[in-house]
């Protein structure tokens, strides 16, 4: 004979799962509330004065004219420091032709802490009665009206529009003098005062002093620019009459001396 269902205790199991789904669902719903709620406490924490930008601190600029940078920032004391973007901030600055870096931090609560490296001339290039300065990264970053020597002259480009925030635009030439550039970079006192490029097949040169130098083509470059820097010093030192002659290293296997016949 079958057992009769207990009908009441079917439904009090039915009547305990549902009050234990609907305590997870209202647990649930408390916690989202809380979650929230802190959201928008955090804003509305954000978005309180004490987050003004009181300070904006720009350090490591000599060349560049601090309103120049506060122009391509945008940023203003008085906003809010949540509402800018340091990477933003630094992707700005960089499209001055003369920062070579730049470091955007916020110091909290209320300062803006920006740290600027620039870029320096490393060689002069006379263009239009001015000269642009050209930095180891081969872009001009500035303009001179007037030489003073303290920087090598680059003679012999002879084609293409040259401007502040471009590069060297004779291909030929401009390969030359990025070997320079390099050498420059690594002992900015190396002594050139000219580098005559007119001839891609036979780069001149001449130092302070004004002695020649015949480097040839542009293979081997740099190790004859190391070879030259090794002797310069043992010809000031030599009583040829280097004036009346010039260096030719255009074999990098012999350099030699060579005076000009009168």
């Amino acid at each position: 004979m079958e057992k009769p269902q207990n009908v009441y205790s079917f439904g009090r199991h039915e009547l305990i799962v549902q009050r234990k789904m609907a305590r997870k669902i209202k647990n649930r719903l408390v916690l989202i509330f809380i979650f929230v709620l802190a959201i928008l406490s955090l804003l509305l924490f954000m978005r309180s004065p004490i987050f003004t930008i009181y300070e904006i601190s720009i350090r490591g600029v000599d060349k560049v004219p601090l309103e120049e940078i506060r122009t391509t920032i945008g940023i203003r004391e008085g906003m809010n420091i949540w509402k800018i973007s340091p990477p933003e901030i630094e992707r700005r600055i960089l499209t001055i032709p003369r920062i070579a870096s730049v470091e955007v931090e916020r110091l909290l609560p209320d300062k803006l802490n920006i740290v600027i490296t620039e870029k320096y001339p490393l060689l002069l290039v006379p263009y239009h009665g001015y000269y642009l300065e050209l930095a180891s990264d081969g872009t001009f970053i500035g303009i001179k009206d007037i030489y003073e020597g303290e920087s090598p002259l680059v003679n012999g480009l002879l084609w293409g529009a040259m401007d502040v925030g471009s590069g060297i635009p004779d291909n030929p030439r401009g390969e030359i003098i990025e070997v320079f550039l390099d050498a420059l970079d690594l002992n900015p006192s190396l002594p050139i005062a000219e580098i005559n490029v007119e001839n891609p097949q036979n780069t001149i040169i001449y130092t302070r002093e004004g002695i020649e130098v015949w480097l040839g083509n542009s293979e081997k470059l740099s190790g004859k620019l190391q070879i030259f820097e090794s002797i310069y010093y043992r010809l000031l030192s030599s009583e040829e009459e280097l004036l009346e002659g010039y260096l030719d290293l255009r074999v990098e296997e012999a350099p030699v001396f060579r005076p000009i016949e009168k």
